[in-house]
This record gives structure tokens, sequence and C-alpha cells, in this order.
């Protein structure tokens, strides 16, 4: 059996902490391009004439070709070496779908740039991941940690960042600039990443063990499913509270980016205690709660006027939709051997986003008919379906209690 060249020709790889540092940067700026939904979009939708329809089947664009791109990904991740120039490759895709979005004049060019930067998302979590988890083996959760704050301050800084910027700027001069972390970004770590004695699966055992303990895997696959549930409900929340805020409750492009900067806040801070709180009482006790309180919070959102209490549960969101992420992923990684990370996390974040794309345009649909307030509370039924499914599909030995 021949063995996948593992040898990094690139030289000088990061000095031990450096790695993480590189790329929770990288990371950081990945997730930069959340921004782009929650501040420009409505700024596009108003400026192009589109319909909501159309806003969010761009919503949905990025979101498929999201998931289209984190399958081969996945699998590069555990098998192939140089995956720093995968890695870089991929924010550039972000960098280019910016500068895209810049110059488009119609829906289908605004669709197209829109899936490459999806794309570009999409492809980087997989490498990303293998990657640390390669290089931390003793302190991986902490890594992986570290990881994922670094994410969720990009969607802090990209919503505030954006409100402020297009207050000196228009909205296609701001995403100009908005393209140059990802380019910088994605070329210095293809040049300057390279990694050091990696080792790679061979091609046999690597497609027997994908087979076997990911794809049969049924403890996986209804985590998929549950996943995928509250993936359809963040991701069409990500496009359409910008919507609502913006034009249904006519904020400003600052004042949402405000709102929606406070959810990604709580987000941000959440996972580590939501983590801790699952470790004591069970993945499945805490999916199933959160998931139901998620469901009361977005059915009270268009109750509500701007102030205070819109804000508080806004925040609230974020700390029970968004946050339920990292505990998803733990127990699927949970169910399947270490060394098919990369894999899992194809398999979960290509489910998600590859079939998460149709939640926006389920929303954008019924916003066109019965207005925003009525999309909002539509959202709410993925949470619900994804507590159902926890409840019918797993006993309490499948995930630790």
């Amino acid at each position: 059996m021949a063995k996948i060249d593992t040898t990094q020709t690139l030289v000088a790889p990061l000095p031990a902490w450096g790695r993480l540092a590189a790329n929770s940067t990288a990371h950081m700026v990945e997730h930069l391009f959340a921004g782009v939904i929650a501040v420009i979009l409505p700024l596009i939708t108003t400026s192009l004439g589109l319909s909501l329809a159309q806003a969010g089947a761009l919503a949905s664009a990025r979101t498929l070709m999201a998931g289209a791109a984190s399958f081969p990904s996945g699998f590069l991740a555990d098998l192939a070496s140089r995956r720093n120039l995968l890695l870089g490759l991929c924010l550039g895709m972000i960098g280019l779908g910016c500068l895209g979005l810049s110059a488009a004049w119609s829906f289908p060019v605004l669709l197209i740039f829109m899936a490459l930067g999806g794309a570009g998302s999409g492809g980087f979590h997989p490498q990303s991941l293998a990657i640390l988890s390669a290089a931390y083996r003793e302190k991986r959760a902490f890594a992986l940690g570290v990881h994922d704050s670094s994410a969720n301050l990009g969607e802090v800084i990209g919503p505030l960042a954006l409100g402020l910027l297009i207050t000196f700027v228009d909205w296609r001069t701001a995403l100009q600039i908005w393209a140059i972390p990802g380019l910088a970004i994605g070329l210095l770590y293809a040049l300057l990443g390279a990694e050091d004695g990696v080792e790679a699966s061979e091609r046999r055992d690597y497609r027997r063990a994908l087979w076997e303990d990911v794809l049969k895997n049924k403890t996986v696959f209804s985590l998929v499913v549950v996943s995928t549930f509250r993936a359809m409900g963040q991701t069409a929340l990500s496009a359409f509270l910008p919507l609502y805020l913006s034009l249904h409750l006519k904020l400003s492009g600052g004042a949402a980016g405000a709102y929606m900067s406070l959810l990604f806040f709580f987000a941000g801070v959440a996972p580590a205690f939501v983590g801790w709180v699952s470790d004591r009482i069970g993945r499945k006790s805490l999916i199933v709660a959160f998931s139901i309180a998620s469901v009361v919070v977005i059915v009270a959102i268009p109750h509500l006027s701007t102030g205070p209490f819109l804000a508080v549960a806004l925040a609230a969101l974020g700390a029970l939709l968004w946050a339920l992420r990292p505990v998803i992923v733990t127990a699927a990684m949970e169910a399947a051997p270490q060394n098919l990370a990369g894999s899992i996390v194809a398999v979960l974040y290509g489910a998600n986003m590859g079939v998460s794309f149709l939640a926006p345009l389920m929303a954008g649909l019924i916003a066109d008919v019965y207005g925003l307030p009525a999309a909002l509370l539509s959202i709410s039924a993925f949470p619900l379906l994804a507590a159902v499914v926890m409840i019918l599909l797993f006993r309490p030995a499948q995930v630790r209690a």
C-alpha cells in the first residue's frame, strides 16, 4: 500500500504556540465574512431592488457551497499533506468573494460570488481543525477552545466594524476593504504555515474506517440530523434577523450591526460554560433544553420593540442556539476514532451547510407573502425539530449522561 507523502516542503514550520495563534487569527478572519450577511445583505437588497426571496437565496448560496466544499476538504484533511496551502486557498476564496460582490450589478453575479465566499468558508474548518488536532495532541481541548473563541470574536467584530465602516463609505467600497484580510492572511498562511512531521492515513485503511466508523455509525448519523436542524435555524436567523431589524424595525445599519454583535458576543462567551454544564447533566438533556428554550425566544422576538428586551432576547438566543454547536460536535467526535477528526467535521459541517441552505429560501418565501415577523416565527420550527429528534432517536446510554 502506497502511503501518501506527508513531508512538508515549505520551510520554517511555525513555533509551538505560533500555530495556535496563526490558526486562530485565520479563523477570526474567516468569520468576518459573517458581517457581510449581517450588515451588507440588507443594503445590497435595497440598493439593487432584490426581493426578500432573492436575499434568502443569496444566504442559501453561501451555505450550500460551504456544505459542498466541506466534504472534499475534510477528506483531504485526513489524507493529504501541505494543508497550509489548502487553508490559505480557502481564505483567499473568501477575499475574492468579497471583491466580486463589491462589483456585482445583478442577482446572478451576486449569487456566484456569494457562493465562492461560502466555498472558502466551508473548506476552511476541516483543514484548520485537523491541523490543530495534530499539533496539540496533549492539549487538544484547549487549542480547539481558543480556535472556537476566535471565530466568535470575528463574528462580534464583523458586524460592528462593517456597521461603522458603512457610515463613512458605500457598501461596495466597504466590501473591497473587507476583502483585504482574507487575501493577506490566506497568502501568509500558505507561504509560512508549513506543518512539521505530519502523518497521514493510508488510503485503504482510511476508506474502511470512514465507512464503518463514520458513515455507518448510527450515533453519528443521529447527531448529524440534530445538528442540521439546529444549523437550519441558525442559518435562517443569520439572514433574516438583520433584515427584520433593518427593514421591519427600520434600524440603521450601525444599530442593526450592534444588535447582531450582541447576539454573536453571547454566542462566543457561552460555549465554554455550556460545555461545562453538558459534562454534568449530559449532552441529550442540554441539547433538548436549549433547543426548546430557543423556540420560546424566537417566538417572542416579533412581539418585542427596540430596546432592552429585544437586546436580552438576542443575547439569550446566542447563548442558547448558537452555543449548542460545540456540544453536538463533541458528542459526534466521542462516537468515532480520533484519527477521523477531519472527516467527522466534514460530515457534520457538510450536512449542516448542504441542507441548511433551504432554510433562508423557505423563510424568504414566507416573508414575501406574510411579512418578516411571520418568517421569524416559521424559523422556530427548526430548533423544535432538533429537540424532537433528540428525544426520539437517543436513549440515555447513547450520549454521555
